[in-house]
């Protein structure tokens, strides 16, 4: 069991063999303090952490922080909180803001369900960003697909009124699944829109593409 799974809890994400690599583990010792927000008992504050931020913006699977770091850069007068369980993602995004003297990113190490649940105050973000959570092709795996039933639902807790939530996805079965699930999410109004030209195209997406995957875009907006 991972740290502080509950233990009849849904894995959403797969376990990852890559193993950190001394520049990773690097960037976390040197910025870790700096960057990392803890998990302490008490709510995370985004407006007191970024107090002069015009947008504030949640990114659930930064992954390795390529996309995540390029939008930073592109976008300074926006605050970004990224969350990441696998902890070569977490220094590899480390690695990435002191390459790029970033000061508008801070992270979150953990499973985002229980984070979300309990460490957000209500109304914390002005967008929520998904870019390519874990298909889980197999039926008997569609139960630990992130976007679906309760999950829906506390997304919209976190945005402001109007807030925006940002979905992409290269598996053409999961988007037919995120439609059908926002259907009949009562909290979100929206669907399919043209590739936005802030998101970056990342290596992930691009290796995507070379295997003809169709990358579909999602905004929806809290109702």
């Amino acid at each position: 069991m991972e740290s502080g799974e509950h233990p009849n809890s849904i894995r959403t994400y797969k376990l990852r063999g890559a193993r950190i690599t001394p520049a990773q583990e690097g960037a976390i010792e040197r910025l870790g303090e700096r960057f990392l927000l803890p998990l302490s008992n008490d709510p995370i504050e985004v407006r007191e952490i970024f107090p002069n931020a015009k947008r504030r913006v949640l990114e659930i699977g930064s992954g390795m922080g390529e996309a995540t770091a390029q939008m930073a850069e592109a976008e300074p007068d926006t605050s970004i909180i990224a969350i990441e369980v696998h902890k070569p993602g977490v220094g590899s995004l480390l690695w990435r803001i002191e390459k790029m003297g970033l000061q508008n990113i801070r992270i979150v190490h953990g499973d985002v369900k229980e984070i979300l649940e309990s460490k957000f105050v209500s109304e914390s973000f002005d967008e929520i960003r998904i870019y390519f959570p874990d298909p889980w092709q197999k039926l008997r795996h569609h139960k630990r697909r992130l976007l679906q039933g309760d999950f829906i639902p506390l997304l919209a807790t976190k945005l402001v009124s109007k807030g925006l939530l940002h979905i992409a996805t290269d598996w053409q079965p999961y988007a037919k699944w995120i439609e059908a699930e926002f259907a009949d999410a009562s909290q979100f109004v929206g669907g399919v829109v043209q590739r936005p030209s802030n998101r970056p195209l990342t290596r992930f997406e691009e290796q995507g593409l070379t295997k003809e995957h169709q990358v579909t875009d999602f905004f929806y907006y809290k109702h």
